[in-house]
Parts: structure tokens; sequence; C-alpha cells
């Protein structure tokens, strides 16, 4: 094994190991805080500048950079230090267990695998001085609100471009979809269950509602984008009544509604707000509302045109035989990175069917494909 390949599993290693999870996401988890400081040591072994960006409830963002040749043009690689929960692991989840020519532990593909790649190719770019000011972050909530890509993109720091690291299979993102996630609620009236002619059935009208967004589901599916296929409509979550013998005076839904390039998180719920409204006004006159603000996550104008795209094409075509672009069905920080109109491309090792899995892992040799991919790019563009 090479230097820089044992740097990089070493690395990924000490990062399993740190506990991640996001708070919000499970009251146990200990969110990204002990990543960033050890990435702050890290740094400070290989003289590397860093700092760390404060985002919320004392939960930070870290960065580290290289100078380049223009002040003026800066380039951001992105992975995220948080993670899911865990459950039913047959091993230790925390180990960063090194077999079979993998690394395994959670956060290994999601996204810790694409950190330890992108600070190794900071760390060994030596006196190679890019063209642009390579900075690499380390954000937070990617897993629930995606705050800290937010955060980077209304830091008020200019990027020229982003690369953002999520388990691709070392292939060229340039699409993916965005969502927006809300609640809808039907107010009914309670009675005694022997009597139910004298109540109003909250979950009978919400029944109702759900086969009309069904429908609405199947409409979304006529409308294509190239690269990353149709939106959907899901009603991910239901709940309702208070016990048995009660005629139930409230149900509520979850719907996750997926975005595609294009779309726009209000026109999305203002579709369904039509049918809502069609029910208020209609002979079952339900008293239903949507509990907003809703979970905003907009997806990204494709990059298929810009400089970063190419720039990472021909990398990833010289390292690993890909570079095709594609599109994604699921979102990642490029969402938040991009409404400040930063040009995002996603690549990353390991496979996405790995990410939050009770066994994953990354492939050790697309993790040192992907620090050579990741140097060309901060090289290059």
């Amino acid at each position: 094994m090479s230097s820089v390949a044992a740097q990089t599993v070493a690395l990924l290693q000490e990062l399993v190991k740190i506990e991640s999870i996001n708070p919000s996401l499970s009251p146990k988890g200990s969110g990204e805080k002990k990543v960033a400081d050890f990435l702050g040591g890290f740094c400070r072994e290989r003289n590397l500048p860093y700092e760390f960006q404060e985002v919320k409830d004392g939960r930070s963002n870290f960065l580290t950079w290289v100078p380049g040749q223009d002040a003026d043009k800066r380039i951001v690689f992105v992975a995220h230090m948080d993670t899911v929960p865990i459950d039913r692991w047959e091993s230790d989840p925390f180990s960063g267990e090194q077999r079979e020519g993998r690394i395994y532990g959670r956060g290994s593909c999601d996204t810790k695998g694409s950190l330890a790649a992108m600070l190794i190719a900071l760390g060994t770019i030596g006196e190679r001085q890019p063209k642009s000011t390579v900075v690499v972050a380390a954000s937070i909530d990617e897993e629930f609100r995606k705050i800290g890509a937010r955060a980077i993109g209304l830091s008020g720091v200019s990027y020229d471009a982003a690369v953002v690291g999520e388990p691709t299979d070392l292939e060229l993102v340039v699409a993916h979809k965005g969502s927006v996630r809300w609640q809808v609620e039907v107010e009914g009236v309670p009675a005694h269950t022997s009597k139910p002619h004298l109540g109003v059935n909250a979950i009978t009208g919400m029944a109702k509602i759900v086969l009309a967004l069904d429908e609405l589901n199947q409409e979304l599916a006529l409308r294509t984008h190239p690269l990353v296929g149709s939106p959907t409509l899901t009603v991910s979550l239901i709940e309702g009544g208070i016990e048995l013998t009660t005629v139930p005076p409230v149900c509520r839904i979850w719907i996750d509604r997926r975005l595609i390039p294009g779309e726009r998180p209000q026109q999305a719920i203002q579709e369904v707000e039509n049918i809502l409204e069609s029910f208020r006004q209609g002979e079952d006159n339900i008293n239903v509302r949507s509990l907003l603000p809703a979970l905003e996550d907009p997806a990204p104008d494709s990059a298929e045109s810009s400089k970063i795209a190419a720039v990472a094409a021909e990398a990833c075509a010289e390292v690993a035989g890909t570079g095709k672009y594609i599109g994604v069905p699921y979102g990642t920080d490029a969402s938040q990175l991009s409404l400040a109109g930063i040009p995002c491309v996603v690549i990353g090792p390991g496979s996405i069917d790995q990410a939050h899995t009770n066994n994953e892992f990354v492939e050790i040799d697309q993790l040192v494909k992907a620090v050579e991919i990741y140097q060309k790019v901060m090289l290059n563009y």
C-alpha cells in the first residue's frame, strides 16, 4: 500500500471511530464537535491553516485551505461530518475495521470517506501551488437540514465552484433532486364511538386526501428530467386519534415531495394546497391545513455546462474511467451551496447503496482513487 493510501485509510479509520450522529436525528447523537476538534489537530500537524465556523448551538463547520496563484478565485470541497443513527449493527459501528479491501463503520461511506480523501489530497499537494485557492470544508447537519452548507454559501466568501463528496462510486454527478417536506393536518370533532355521527372523523377525512395525493404522484410521473427522472410525492408518515373509543379529532400526515431541477418548493406546496382547497370547499367540507414552514431543499441547477464539470470529468476519466455526466435521485449539500450561485458537482468513493445501512463500508480502492481525482481537480481548476 502506497504512503498516500496508508495515510487515507488511517485517517478514515480515526474519523469513523468518532461517533458523530446528528443530534437532530437522535437524542443520543454527539454531533460533529469531536470530529471538528480532531481535524484541528490533523491540520496543526501538517501546518495547514484552519478555522471553525460556528453555525448553531455550538455546532461548527471546519475549514482548511491552501492558497492559490489567483487570490480572487476559490474552489471549495465539501463533505459532511454528521451521520445517521445506528441500528442492529452486526459489529462495532465505530470500529473502522479494515477487512476484505474495505473500511467498515458508520460514516465510512457517507461521507467520512470523501472527507478523508479530500483532506489527504489537500495535504499532499506539496509545492505545487494550485491555480485557485482550495478550501476543504467539513460541514454539519447534512443529514437533517443542511444548515452547515447553507452557512458556507452565506458566509460572504465567494466560491467559483464546489465539489461535494458523497458516495457516487466515483461517477460524476452534475444534477440531483431536491425535496420539500411538511405536514398536513385534518381537524375533526371528537365523540364517543357508540355515537360516531355526533363527531367528525379526522382519519376518514385524511384517507380521502391521501388517495388524492396518490393521484397527484401518478401525474408527477409524466414530468421528467433527462438526468434525474421524475418528481415524486410520498406520504411517509401518518398519525391520528387519541384512544380507542373516541372518534379521532385530529390526523396528520408527513409529505416528502422530491423536486427535479427547475421545480421550486413553493410550486410543489401550492399543488398540494390546491388539492386541500378542493376538499375544504367540496361536499366533504374537510377542515384541513398545511403545517408550515416546510423543510425546503431545492434541486440545484444542472452543472453540465460549467467549468468545474469539465475539469472533474477529465480527472475522473484519467483515474477511474468514469466522468460521464449523470444525475441521481437523492439530495446533497449542493442544494444549499447552489442557492449562493455556486456551480456544484458531486463525486465520492463508495456506493449510495451502502449509505445508512447496518454494515456500512467503503472500498479502499475507490477511497485511494478519490484522493487522486480530488487532487487533480484542486490543481487544474
